[in-house]
């Protein structure tokens, strides 16, 4: 790494999450939230992101004239312990958990008045789950059967979480969720059971990570194989603790937060495509990246794994739009595409920092 890329980290210090690219309806909701209960701009508009992307799964994707893009994000916001991430990311979540919930007192209602002999039939009433916590691969690959629009991985502590690969089985957790990131096929052979077989998956991932922890979550080959490079970090550089203030957020902001997942939730499935224009907008913003950061290894492969999340934030963005205005298109716009552009250069600065972190020799950086 060169003394360019440190520069440059440096020199954002300031950068913060632009929240332009919401609809004001939720730019309402992040600015009450920080007003009223503290919460982080940063790091609450990682979750609502991670949110839309989830309730969107496979209704949606994004062709650019050569491949299709799905909204699948790997989201880690980075703080220390006590600065507040667990509260607002379970307000994020809360209208999927809410939906999960209205789907187990569904599936318990329809479990007691199932008869067995209608299983033969393939009847037998599912438990549609949109958020896992703790689980294996083989419940991990029975969800997404269940639910093929999608899950949301979440944890707390997504050390946590990459902790337990091969718990249950030795070897491949890893290279399966590589693959997964891309939507690729998975299967699963059960002793007991029928093997599985989903073909097009979409998996979003979502969690905290505590600074001290970044050079753990690098080993054993996640900083060189792509695992680590496919997450999108939200690292603020002065993230303050969260004081208590006796308030809450009003209730209108809560009320335009839950309609709008529920609303991407049950979009119709649709694909969005890309322009010529679009593609030129693209084309010149990576070929002018790729020039900037030809000579330095680090910021190549930052700039790489980006290029694949633009389309993705673009489609997310445009859909957002969409069920907003309740208007439905097939086109994408250009401003969901230039907004996903901007995001972009929020989350290259934060890769930046972070990776400076991972690679700093500095015994203070493990506090």
């Amino acid at each position: 790494q060169t003394s360019d890329s440190n520069t440059k980290s440096e020199s954002i210090k300031n950068n913060y999450f632009p929240t332009g690219i919401f609809p004001q309806s939720i730019q309402d909701l992040i600015s009450n939230a920080k007003d009223t209960v503290g919460y982080n701009s940063d790091f609450l508009s990682a979750g609502i992101l991670s949110t839309c992307a989830t309730a969107l799964g496979n209704s949606a994707t994004l062709f650019n004239g050569s491949y299709n893009s799905s909204p699948i994000l790997w989201l880690a916001i980075i703080g220390r312990s006590g600065i507040g991430k667990t509260h607002l990311l379970k307000f994020a979540k809360e209208p999927l958990e809410s939906k999960d919930k209205e789907n187990f007192g569904k599936f318990k209602t329809s479990i007691q008045a199932f008869d067995p002999k209608d299983e033969i039939k393939g009847e037998k009433p599912k438990y549609i789950k949109s958020i896992l916590g703790d689980f294996t691969p083989e419940k991990l690959t029975e969800c997404l059967q269940q639910n093929p629009k999608g899950v949301l991985i979440f944890r707390d502590e997504l050390i946590g979480w990459i902790k337990s690969f091969d718990k249950y089985k030795k070897g491949g957790d890893q290279q399966m969720y590589l693959e997964l990131f891309n939507g690729d096929p998975l299967s699963v052979n059960r002793v007991s059971k029928e093997p599985i077989r989903i073909e097009k998956t979409n998996v979003n991932i979502l969690g905290g990570l505590q600074p001290s922890v970044l050079k753990e979550m690098a080993s054993n080959n996640r900083d060189s194989d792509g695992f680590l490079g496919r997450f999108l970090f939200v690292y603020p550089p002065y993230a303050k603790p969260r004081l208590f203030t006796g308030q809450k957020i009003e209730q209108i902001h809560e009320e335009n937060y839950k309609n709008l997942i529920l609303k991407l939730y049950d979009a119709k499935t649709t694909t969005i495509t890309a322009n010529e224009r679009q593609i030129e907008i693209y084309k010149n913003w990576q070929n002018e990246k790729i020039k900037e950061c030809q000579f330095d290894d680090l910021e190549t492969l930052i700039q790489s794994k980006l290029e694949t999340y633009v389309w993705r934030l673009a489609l997310i963005i445009e859909m957002m739009e969409q069920v907003t205005n309740d208007i439905f298109k097939n086109d994408l716009s250009d401003e969901s595409l230039n907004k996903a552009i901007i995001l972009i250069e929020y989350f290259r600065e934060n890769a930046l920092r972070v990776y400076n972190k991972i690679s700093s020799n500095n015994p203070l950086d493990s506090l």
